[in-house]
């Protein structure tokens, strides 16, 4: 029975001296529990975000040698790492639209980094910090937002109790002659950038977690490492002195320099004995691509595209002492499963009219829920020059997948992703029948979508 009623209001009170007369050892065990009860603390979520970070571009799950990230590893070693993790778009914006949404943002009209400007994120639709900050959490935004340049849904107006950001991210060091450097806020008030951009918002972070480390918190941490301009510090360029190419030089000096700064932030968690109270998740917004130096090995594609390259990232999660260590979780999860997930944790109730299609990861992780988390996942894709044969979609169901690439003619191909996740083989005249099977989901799927800046509130 709840002692509180909604409004945490005591509902009975219980005869605590006639209990102390007859009972005194049980008295004092009820009491402990029950003031344990009154005061257990939601557990905290941080979720750190990687701009164009490559599935390759971490050395706990890369095969090249020459990047180093190990303290984003530990995120592994002490957690879950998903081996078939997506993001719903292969482009920053809608892939952060519906990463803070939990709903696939083609529901909305958010189709690729233009609809940012015009319309924006839609008021209409709530973000996890305005549903965590209704039951209770602390609420912190840090680094590049990239989901709108309208005030009406900027960070302190979607939920944030606490924001230190830039609008759309592109800034690395304080004296760039760059239009990114007009754009730093905290909450509300414009500022100057004072150091390494990536070095701030580490340094951000670890401020708000000790500032918040009695409340239940809920930390968004937007890095913008490893999206370009590729500008690294000259001393994480020293570390990589042995690495011929300048660009992948750079690149590799970035990604250190943002796994120094999670290093710092799980140091600060483990110093202030939170680790076993907080939840983690690291991911990054879409695959690399050629220009930043990222790499998506061993998958075929880029940013902007639809094939595994694209959209397929590297997804870590740890929860010490609630989750197993060292795991990997090889069934099909989506970057829309961290709000239900997160949601779950703070005890709120999934309400339809929020319209997630997300789940919650943990009963599946655990083994408490049998099957997989998702049959299928959809894409779209539809780039704003308003060229048709730009324009991507795809499908994938189990080992299968079904996509038109965008940026090409050719017509949709058909992928075994289990025997060849490389996607080189189509296998579309071979398989007719499960082709068309693909292609009902998805058009039944994209039949519940708008058109791409239709919502506009």
């Amino acid at each position: 029975m709840d002692p509180r009623n909604k409004n945490h209001q005591l509902i009975y009170q219980p005869d605590f001296e006639k209990m102390k007369n007859s009972y005194p050892f049980v008295f004092g065990f009820f009491v402990f529990l029950f003031v344990s009860f009154l005061n257990a603390k939601s557990p905290n979520v941080i979720l750190i975000l990687a701009d164009d970070l490559g599935y390759g571009d971490l050395s706990c799950q890369s095969s090249v040698k020459d990047v180093r990230t190990p303290h984003i590893d530990t995120l592994a070693t002490n957690g879950i790492s998903f081996s078939q993790a997506y993001v719903t778009a292969p482009q920053c914006g809608p892939s952060r639209a519906a990463l803070l949404s939990g709903r696939y943002q083609n529901r909305f009209g958010f189709e690729s980094n233009e609809w940012a400007y015009n319309p924006g994120m839609p008021k209409s639709v709530p973000l996890i910090s305005e549903l965590l900050k209704d039951h209770g959490y602390a609420t912190g935004y840090i680094g590049k937002w990239g989901i709108t340049s309208k005030r009406h849904s900027y960070p302190p107006k979607r939920g944030f109790d606490e924001s230190f950001w830039v609008q759309d991210g592109n800034v690395y060091f304080p004296d760039t002659p760059s239009k990114y450097n007009t754009q730093l806020y905290r909450d509300m008030d414009p500022v100057d950038l004072d150091t390494y951009s990536t070095d701030a918002f580490g340094r951000e972070a670890i401020d708000f977690i000790r500032r918040h480390e009695e409340d239940p918190f809920f930390l968004f941490i937007s890095y913008i490492t490893p999206h370009e301009p590729m500008e690294a510090k000259e001393s994480d360029l020293k570390r990589f002195a042995h690495i011929d190419d300048p660009l992948r030089r750079t690149t590799l000096a970035m990604i250190a320099c943002l796994d120094d700064n999670v290093g710092r932030m799980l140091q600060v968690l483990k110093d202030r004995e939170l680790e076993e109270d907080t939840l983690i998740f690291f991911l990054s917004d879409n695959g690399g691509y050629p220009g930043n130096g990222s790499l998506n090995t061993p998958y075929r594609g880029t940013k902007s595209q639809l094939l595994e390259g694209g959209i397929h990232v590297p997804f870590l999660m740890q929860w010490k002492g609630k989750l197993p260590g060292g795991k990997v979780y090889k069934n099909m999860v989506s970057s829309l499963d961290i709000v239900p997930t997160t949601l779950a944790l703070a005890g709120a109730k999934i309400r339809p009219k929020w319209q997630l299609d997300g789940v919650n990861l943990l009963p599946y992780i655990s083994g408490d829920k049998p099957g997989k988390p998702h049959k299928t996942l959809f894409w779209r894709y539809k780039a704003w020059s308003n060229k048709p044969e730009q324009d991507g979609w795809a499908v994938r169901k189990g080992d299968w997948m079904l996509v038109r690439n965008g940026w090409s003619l050719t017509p949709p191909a058909l992928y075994n992703l289990a025997s060849d996740p490389g996607q080189s083989k189509d296998l579309s005249r071979k398989q007719p029948e499960l082709y068309d099977d693909l292609l009902r989901l998805w058009k039944q799927w994209d039949s519940q979508n708008v058109e791409p800046g239709s919502i506009t509130q």
